[in-house]
């Protein structure tokens, strides 16, 4: 039977750790090749070649017997300590289940801009339970080589490493270990490719400011970072499609979970006698299904005309990310127009037949860098596609990180800023 939450056993359990010498370890260090598009992981050079290549201009040379000491640590004497501390920073849950139930009100909309990063530590959950495709999510072509579970597991199975950790900075570092392996792991995750997920918190404070009703639908899941705001709003029904399917099994297995924090809520004593209202219903229908295909293959407009009462999202970004589906949109329409028309117009429309008259439609994106390295106008497109059948009636922005850089993730990458645009069902 399937989990819920991904424990650090789990992620242990995805290595097979070789153990060898010394001597062994230093000959088969190699440095992967960052232009790699083949997905595997091709080596440019082996580590010694490359230092004496790369290290004339500083004492790399000189202190690398020091640095495959401290490596070989690192990765093998040391590597389930680790590795563990990995996991810690990035896929545990740091709190127990019910504390991300319950995100706290807070006002982060500032004249037209909303404060992304403000309660953070909610969007941990998504992670955690979505921990094997989110860090096997791969960047802007189906054959990407820099996505975190591929650099991790080259890295510690067969100490082929990227350039990154053996240039200058980094090296030093390295060469600093003394059993804290913090430094270590920032310098690998800054060179490694990871979609980001929507603040829990963000998409919370943008329902209690624009949206009002009962019935709220999200066209994609969002690594169930909707559904987990959705528990603390005040909307009562959450409806939502995704395409992958551990995601929607993911989303089955939260609702369990929150049907047994609140039946613990509803017969605590304190709760029975002075907390009236502290336990609400809470309803979810979620489909495994590509939103544009959820009338043909579900009767989704019959099922829920005129219920809906809020529309929020952050669509997919056409080429930018590839997941595990055979039904991404990206796979099912290759060519950006027809991206556009076959699945964003068609999700509008199917949106606009299960809205209210006065519902809101809200979606949240920006432009980007796509594979050729050109900046896209998606975000205008896809506004432009959505003006034709319902009513702009404003615009605000999503502020994820005050820092930028062809690094960040998608949500910060191009000025730190996603555009919000809201319609209206009129």
């Amino acid at each position: 039977m399937k989990q819920l939450l991904f424990t650090e056993q789990d992620f242990l359990a995805l290595f097979t750790l070789p153990k060898p010498s010394f001597a062994d370890f230093c000959n088969q260090i190699q440095i992967l090749d960052i232009s790699d598009k083949t997905g595997t992981f091709k080596v440019r050079q082996d580590l010694d070649s490359f230092i004496a290549r790369v290290g004339k201009k500083d004492n790399r040379a000189q202190r690398l017997p020091l640095f495959k000491q401290k490596l070989y640590q690192l990765l093998v004497t040391d590597i389930d300590t680790t590795l563990k501390a990995w996991f810690r920073s990035q896929g545990a849950l740091p709190e127990k289940l019910e504390f991300y139930f319950n995100i706290p009100n807070e006002n982060i909309l500032t004249k037209d801009v909303f404060a992304g990063r403000t309660n953070a530590k909610y969007g941990k959950i998504c992670k955690n339970i979505n921990f094997a495709n989110y860090y096997n999510t791969k960047k802007w072509y189906a054959k990407d080589s820099e996505y975190v579970f591929g650099l991790l597991k080259f890295m510690v199975e067969d100490f082929r490493l990227r350039n990154s950790l053996v240039g200058p900075a980094f090296f030093d570092q390295i060469c600093q270990y003394d059993g804290d392996s913090g430094d270590f792991w920032r310098a690998f995750m800054m060179g490694a490719n990871r979609p980001s997920t929507f603040n829990p918190a963000t998409y919370k404070g943008i329902l209690d400011s624009l949206f009002e009703g009962e019935t709220l639908f999200a066209p994609v899941m969002g690594w169930n970072a909707y559904q987990t705001a959705f528990y603390s709003s005040k909307f009562k029904k959450f409806v939502a499609t995704d395409v992958i399917p551990d995601v929607v099994d993911n989303g089955t297995l939260l609702h369990t979970e929150f049907l047994k924090y609140q039946t613990a809520k509803a017969g605590s004593l304190f709760n029975s006698m002075f907390e009236t209202d502290a336990v609400v219903d809470k309803e979810v229908d979620l489909y495994l299904c590509p939103s544009e295909q959820l009338i043909a293959r579900h009767k989704f407009n019959e099922v829920y005309r005129g219920q809906v009462d809020a529309v929020l999202f952050s669509p997919p970004y056409f080429d930018l990310e590839i997941y595990d589906s055979e039904d991404q949109s990206f796979t099912n329409f290759p060519n950006y127009q027809d991206w556009l028309k076959g699945y964003w117009e068609a999700t509008v429309l199917l949106c606009k037949e299960v809205m209210k008259p006065g519902a809101r439609f809200g979606f949240v994106i920006s432009n980007y860098r796509n594979a050729d390295k050109k900046v896209t106008t998606i975000s205008q497109d896809m506004r432009d596609v959505a003006a034709k059948h319902l009513t702009q009636i404003a615009h605000y922005k999503v502020q994820w990180s005050a820092m930028g850089g062809s690094r960040q993730a998608k949500k910060t990458r191009g000025g730190n800023f996603e555009d919000l645009w809201l319609f209206e069902n009129k």
